[in-house]
């Protein structure tokens, strides 16, 4: 699997997640729930902000009504007279402006001497702001009118507020205007028109107003964060002012503040739902206009380009993580990046946009975390995909060539391999049957087919059991290596293992063809051909005979070969030598494994090695040490292991040109074990040239040419 093929298909899922849902944002398929995102944060930081210290709020509560009642025998509607009495109470404290949240769209049911008695308070204060109701004329028009105070109150008013809030689709009020335009004026909210008093209003252009001229709000908790007080203790406090007693409240307690009137008792005030509360009264919406003003806490809409940015950035977040973790050789590692990359990416979406709340911007949140969570997964699964396709071809290429645990560390680690010739420190491994051609004249196409399957089959997973990989078959030859796909720090001694058990295998095999091939009748779950085979083995005399070649270094393995055919080989130098010395067995007369110095050097004292010539193969101008593997040093006893350290001593003799002493030593071990065929060998070359004084040359067709110059011996056929 190609990483930059990867990387393409992850930026293409992320450009499509990118596309895909910030367009869904800008159709505004997300609103719901990113104002129900909003809602949330400003229920989550609203206590982190403390209220205007120059807001208060009046409230005619049911503690009022029942005060009235009592002490003035008012009952509701209260006559405009105690209006004016809070009015005058509050003006002679210096109060900045009192903006009543009420309608006198009708004259007071006490007489007119009563709506007279209130604008006299107002034209005296000169701080007060009525209401004006903006509605339209009918259900069916879009006309609209608006609702005045009675002429006296209205005119002498200081100013008239506008107490029309914007509704969201949900019936949420989440912003608030700062002028409502009717017929060609202006009319400020009530929540703004404290500031026309107090404020230059050219300062107004700094609130972040949206493009029909709303502005979102930062509510605080609730009212009581503005300590309200009550109508009662205020009308209380004024008998006692206008008495020259001081009472519980004094005018100047109000200096140099904005004061809100509003009903507060059940069943007077508006009821609206407000981010904070589903029950908040309608005053409360000014009063946080108000509030965010002086604090400067107005709510600032990202602009569009910042939420392209914020979907673009998440989107590529998303498969960045899926590539980064392709890069991760472990597979648990990576696993555990995906989970850590993905709870990490999904609170980076949220905690970004409520860390940035928290400085009095909204950045959505819904939309984004959606994109980051599909651009994630649609990568995950491109990944996984892709990993499943590569799973699936290396199961395909190596299960029947790799033992299960080599193939599940390629499965793991698939980084360990690669398409392509790869260099590795490795062994290679070349096997072949002696005389097997006589088998071949022996018996049939069907029978000699199920034989070499028996043997194949046998040998394989002896190879396969050690780790190594079986590259082909050749005919009856088996061509294997070890070190490769996945590296091997002990791919000698593993081939060497491989080898001895191998040849044990061959004993076996040898006895299991004596002993069928004896019965009369064929075993009921052996096959038909197989026991012909073992039948006419045996009949003639027949045995398996394996020679084994191993030689270790820098070899190139890889998937090689055409789009319609490829095969995991192995090429190089060395894998040339190891494929001569398994012929060079038949020159020497060993028991079956040969292998060159550059193995013997990576085996320890747990093989039982002898020493044989430094030899020049064909076509190969590098000398070659050659040593037999004998076995296991755990399965031959002392007197096996004296044996080799004697032929390690006859030669030292032999390769020092002390060939008498080489000869003592050499009938010494012929009386030890008279079947040695490679002890034999030596003798022979002892008696017939060194012990005379002479080299075997070509022309003395012993397969091999002694060069006396270089101490090596040139053999003379393949």
């Amino acid at each position: 699997m190609k990483k930059n093929s990867i990387l393409k298909k992850i930026i293409i899922i992320q450009l499509i997640c990118f596309v895909l849902f910030f367009g869904l944002h800008l159709l505004k398929a997300f609103q719901i729930f990113e104002n129900k995102a909003y809602d949330q944060q400003m229920q989550s930081t609203a206590k982190f902000f403390p209220p205007a210290d120059d807001v208060a709020f009046i409230e005619v509560n049911q503690a009022s009504l029942d005060w009235a009642l009592e002490n003035r025998g008012w009952s509701w509607p209260w006559p405009r007279e105690a209006y004016a009495q809070i009015i005058d109470f509050l003006s002679a404290g210096n109060v900045k402006t009192i903006a009543f949240d009420m309608l006198y769209t009708e004259p007071s049911i006490y007489g007119p001497e009563d709506d007279e008695c209130l604008g006299k308070s107002e034209e005296k204060s000169g701080r007060v702001i009525q209401t004006v109701f903006i509605r339209n004329i009918d259900d069916e028009s879009e006309e609209e009118e608006a609702l005045f105070p009675v002429d006296v109150i209205k005119e002498n008013a200081a100013a008239l507020g506008n107490v029309i809030s914007i509704k969201d689709s949900d019936d949420m009020i989440r912003r608030a205007r700062v002028s409502y335009n009717l017929n060609g004026v202006d009319y400020p909210s009530l929540g703004f028109a404290p500031l026309y008093f107090t404020e230059n209003t050219e300062k107004f252009s700094s609130i972040p107003t949206l493009k029909d001229g709303s502005v979102y709000l930062r509510y605080r908790e609730n009212l009581n964060a503005y300590f309200p007080y009550q109508a009662c203790d205020i009308l209380e406090s004024y008998d006692a002012w206008i008495n020259g007693e001081e009472g519980e409240l004094v005018p100047e307690d109000f200096n140099d503040l904005y004061v809100f009137f509003a009903l507060y008792a059940p069943g007077l005030f508006d009821i609206c739902s407000s981010p904070v509360s589903k029950v908040y009264p309608g005053v409360g919406v000014h009063i946080t206009a108000l509030d965010n003003y002086l604090t400067d806490s107005f709510m600032k809409k990202t602009p569009v380009w910042s939420e392209f940015l914020w979907f673009f950035v998440l989107a590529m977040l998303g498969g960045a993580l899926i590539f980064l973790s392709t890069k991760i050789k472990n597979q648990a590692g990576s696993i555990c990046f995906i989970s850590i990359g993905f709870v990490l990416g999904v609170l980076v979406s949220i905690l970004v946009p409520i860390g940035l709340f928290f400085l009095n911007i909204w950045l959505v949140v819904i939309g984004p975390v959606l994109c980051f969570i599909a651009s994630f997964i649609s990568a995950l699964i491109l990944s996984f995909n892709q990993e499943g396709k590569q799973k699936r071809f290396i199961k395909s290429a190596f299960s029947q060539c790799l033992s299960k645990e080599v193939v599940q560390q390629i499965l793991e680690n698939p980084d360990s391999f690669t398409l392509g010739g790869k260099k590795y420190q490795m062994s290679a491994l070349f096997t072949d049957i002696e005389k097997f051609s006589s088998f071949s004249e022996l018996l049939s196409a069907s029978e000699l087919g199920a034989l070499l399957n028996y043997y194949l089959t046998k040998m394989s997973d002896i190879i396969i059991e050690e780790k190594g990989t079986i590259d082909k078959y050749e005919g009856d030859a088996i061509v294997a290596l070890v070190g490769a796909p996945v590296e091997m720090q002990d791919h000698g001694k593993q081939a060497c293992r491989a080898a001895i058990r191998m040849k044990k295998s061959e004993v076996q095999m040898n006895e299991e063809i004596q002993k069928i091939g004896q019965l009369k009748e064929k075993p009921a779950d052996m096959d038909e051909d197989l026991y012909n085979a073992f039948v006419l083995m045996r009949k003639n005399q027949k045995k398996f005979f394996t020679r084994i070649g191993i030689n270790s270094g820098e070899m190139i393995a890889g998937y090689f070969g055409s789009e319609k055919k490829k095969n995991y080989t192995m090429m190089g130098n060395n894998v040339n030598l190891a494929s001569r010395l398994e012929g060079v067995n038949k020159q020497y007369h060993t028991n079956g494994i040969l292998i060159s110095g550059e193995t013997r050097s990576l085996l320890d004292e747990k093989f039982l090695v002898r020493s044989l010539d430094k030899i020049r193969v064909v076509n190969v101008e590098k000398p070659i040490q050659l040593y037999e593997v004998l076995d296991l040093t755990e399965n031959v006893d002392e007197k096996m292991k004296d044996y080799v350290l004697t032929w390690e001593d006859a030669m030292l003799a032999y390769n020092q040109r002390d060939y008498e002493k080489a000869n003592v030593l050499f009938q010494k071990l012929k009386t030890e074990n008279p079947d040695d065929k490679v002890l034999l060998y030596y003798m022979f070359l002892m008696e017939n040239f060194f012990l005379k004084g002479k080299y075997p040359e070509e022309k003395d067709d012993v397969g091999v040419a002694f060069l006396p110059k270089e101490g090596i011996f040139k053999l003379l056929q393949k």
